[in-house]
Parts: structure tokens; sequence; C-alpha cells
């Protein structure tokens, strides 16, 4: 038993291997997060948990990197940027925060982030990005088009941005099919429908 079954949560998928959950409360203890957070293995008993921190700052980093490569009007352009930069500024706390991590852990999984068996791994961009930067925008990207509930205040302020875009640059976290057993007391987070 991991430390995250201890608490009410939801398998969202996962990231080079590491289960990825949602908090369906907060959590103190191993980690500390607060209901609705992401949260990247499931501490004590599995792999030591990585919170996704600042939801919201995720988001809007990932709309500004992308915004340059969008054909948008520039009025457009210009008030989703003056969006995202009340949520740029709280620069006070991490995106992601470590949790127990030993310098071991961190180096296998950027190992396991760099593996060609992702869809768009860490390798391709190495050369020009830090690593807890590269995983900063694919989590925003997950949450800005998977769970854009997790930064609804900028969501909101963004309506018809998602119908822009035509490619994904960092999508990374594998879902579950449904009726595939998980161990997660809160099942399942998404609903997903075979349309065939």
């Amino acid at each position: 038993m991991s430390h995250i079954d201890s608490f009410r949560h939801a398998q969202v998928g996962s990231l080079a291997g590491i289960s990825v959950y949602l908090s369906l409360e907060d959590i103190d203890g191993d980690f500390r997060c607060p209901s609705h957070s992401l949260i990247i293995g499931g501490g004590s008993g599995e792999h030591p948990a990585a919170t996704l921190s600042d939801p919201l700052r995720a988001v809007a980093v990932f709309v500004v990197t992308e915004l340059p490569s969008l054909k948008l009007r520039p009025a457009v352009r210009a008030q989703w940027t003056q969006a995202c930069q009340l949520f740029l500024t709280q620069t006070d706390k991490p995106i992601v925060t470590y949790f127990d991590w030993l310098p071991e852990d961190h180096d296998n999984f950027r190992a396991s982030c760099r593996s060609p068996m992702l869809e768009n791994s860490y390798a391709i961009c190495a050369d020009d990005m830090e690593f807890d930067d590269w995983l900063a925008l694919g989590l925003g990207e997950f949450i800005f088009f998977a769970m854009p509930k997790l930064a609804a205040p900028l969501m909101a302020q963004l309506e018809g941005l998602p119908s822009h875009f035509r490619h994904l640059r960092y999508s990374n976290i594998l879902l579950r099919p449904p009726n595939v057993p998980t161990y997660a007391n809160g099942g399942n987070a998404f609903d997903i429908i075979v349309r065939y």
C-alpha cells in the first residue's frame, strides 16, 4: 500500500512509467497538497511524490510559450497574453514540488522522460530548456486540454483558445482506457468513450 492510498484520489494516467493521480481531498503526510491537485507518484510504498503546486502558472507558461505559433489576430493575442501575466508573476513557489526525492530518483525520472517511448520526450528539447520547465509545460498543456477546471480562473479568460491549436508538443501522460483495473480508491479520473 502506498501513502496516497490513505487519502481519496483518482488515477489520471501515467507519465514515464509513474502513476499520475488527482487528489480528491487535502493530503498532509509524506507529501502535502490541496484537493484537486495533480500528483506524480504515490509517496512511500510507491514512487516518491511530486505535486503540481501551481497549476495556474503551469497553464499560463504553456499558453504564453505557444501563443507565438498560433494564427491569431494581434488584439486577441494581446488579450490572452495579458490574461496570463497575472499568473506568471506569482513566482514565490515552484510549479512542481518534489517530496523525498533522492538524487537517483531525479536522475531516473529524467532518464525515463528522455525515452523515445514517450511521444514527446524531453530528449527532443533538452538543448533548449531545463527539465523542470519541460515538465511544467507538459503538465500545463495537459491541464489546458484535459482538466481545465484545475485552472478555472485563467481558463475562463481564454475562451475559444483551445480551438486554435492543431498540434500537441508535450503530450506524455498516458490515460487508462475504460474497464482497465485501477487501484486508486477513487477509480479512473476520466470517463472515456470509444467511438467506432
